[in-house]
């Protein structure tokens, strides 16, 4: 599977992902080869690309759960559109509280860990796909670190509103390939606090959500030379949307980056945690696969491996089936992590399990 630019797929790819219009209906299949008509509805959709298969490669296996929130990505992203253009316009959004409730209804139920599949993204979409991502996160993460029913719909609604300010930046700027000047960079910054402040000064809005809201535009300021400096002692809701902003941003496909493994991601914020709240991080990797069964990683002795048990107290020390050697590593065991550990996974550009795998076959559960 490989990612290819819209002006750049040919007729006779093969598709890799589902792609879905804003009603949920299936507009094309994973595994369809694309035709000339579907290059032109992919030009219209305005999508930065799509993946393809290579040539002799199956389509990736997909659960019934994950192909549903998929969809659910592709619908909702609408709404929420719909939802922050209303704001800018000073409306107060009348999908918003509906929206709250179905995030807060449809993924704070579910104790088990959920597979979190990226959505292809475009010009069109990609802030109201990543503000409904970070909604959905943050819940995710609430719901895992025991807040109540009030305030993790605060913070699901504050998520929603978290990244409007990027709408107000010109277009040349938000869409820039390539590296952003200095003076780029402070257009988009200050786009960010005007966003914050429509949302913060509103009354409109409850003091939960606002509050969220008035935290994030503070610290951003604290983090820019060239502005006062506050005394701020951040809130757990603000620390949530730190996380899953910063996750979803790393692991989302960009035009102007690749996106990088939930491995990877999660161990940069690992490494900050001045930045992102270590106890938050965790409460992340406790609601989403990070290194499930079945996933592809490079270690450290240049070996490729596939994980057969998930770690779920330490996710980087699994144990992995090394493709070469056909030995079993168990890198919970302190004498093998000390000579082998997880480089990064390869993995699929959407986050998704690459493999269906059998792990009795390798190993006893327990």
């Amino acid at each position: 599977m490989h990612y290819v630019k819209t002006s750049e797929i040919e007729v006779g790819d093969r598709f890799a992902k589902t792609i879905y219009n804003k009603d949920g209906v299936l507009l094309f299949n994973s595994g369809v080869k694309v035709d000339e008509f579907m290059k032109k509805k992919l030009q219209a959709l305005n999508l930065y690309g799509t993946y393809i298969l290579d040539a002799a490669e199956p389509v990736p296996p997909i659960t019934e759960g994950e192909q549903e929130f998929e969809r659910f990505q592709w619908t909702q992203t609408y709404v929420v559109n719909e939802i922050l253009k209303e704001v800018l316009d000073h409306k107060v959004p009348g999908k918003i509280q509906n929206l709250v409730d179905v995030i807060y209804t449809r993924f704070g139920e579910n104790n088990e860990k959920m597979t979190f599949n990226q959505c292809l993204r475009g010009e069109n979409d990609f802030i109201s796909k990543h503000s409904l991502n970070v909604a959905i996160l943050s819940n995710l993460i609430a719901k895992k670190m025991n807040m109540d029913q009030k305030e993790i719909k605060y913070l699901i609604q504050a998520a929603l509103f978290h990244d409007i300010g990027r709408l107000l930046v010109p277009h040349d700027i938000l869409h820039k390939e390539g590296a952003l000047d200095p003076v780029e960079m402070d257009k988009i910054y200050q786009c960010i606090l005007d966003g914050y402040e429509e949302i913060g000064l509103n009354y409109q809005y409850p003091a939960g959500v606002r509050r969220y809201i008035i935290q994030l535009s503070v610290d951003l300021s604290n983090r820019l030379p060239n502005h006062p400096k506050n005394v701020l002692k951040l809130l757990p809701g603000t620390k949530i949307i730190q996380v899953a902003d910063i996750y979803d941003t790393l692991t989302a496909i960009r035009c102007y980056k690749s996106p990088m493994s939930p491995f990877s991601a999660i161990k940069i914020m690992q490494s900050e945690p001045e930045k992102y709240d270590s106890r938050t991080v965790d409460a992340l990797i406790d609601c989403i696969h990070i290194l499930p069964a079945g996933a592809y990683v490079m270690l450290s002795n240049g070996e490729q491996g596939i994980v057969v048990r998930e770690n779920h107290r330490r996710i980087e020390r699994p144990v992995v089936l090394g493709l070469m050697s056909n030995k079993l590593y168990d890198l919970e065991q302190r004498a093998v992590y000390d000579e082998i550990q997880i480089v990064d996974t390869v993995f699929t550009p959407d986050n998704r399990q690459q493999v269906e795998l059998n792990t009795s076959k390798f190993i006893k559960q327990d």
